[in-house]
């Protein structure tokens, strides 16, 4: 597969996880739902313009509530970005 082919749909939402450490504690892990290589495309800019990422994240997606909220982060602590696994039909 070529690097650079896109592995979902343009322009089409995902569930995505994104991990933020600063190296002195866990990794702490935020849900968005956002189009994939967008996100990772705002991201690659920030760390270039040395600004802040920020996105609206879902808490406790898990067994409670949703809640929404602005979250702003350096891009150099991102250590991952990838789309919620789905059952495999």
């Amino acid at each position: 597969m070529p690097a650079n082919q896109l592995i979902t749909q343009p322009r089409q939402e995902v569930d995505m996880e994104i991990t933020v450490t600063d190296g002195d504690v866990m990794p702490y892990t935020y849900h968005l739902h956002d189009v994939f290589s967008e996100t990772v495309g705002r991201i690659s800019s920030c760390k270039q313009k040395g600004t802040m990422f920020r996105f609206r994240a879902i808490y406790d997606p898990i067994g409670r509530t949703p809640k929404t909220g602005m979250v702003a982060v350096d891009p150099k602590l991102i250590i991952s970005v990838r789309e919620e696994p789905k059952v495999a039909d």
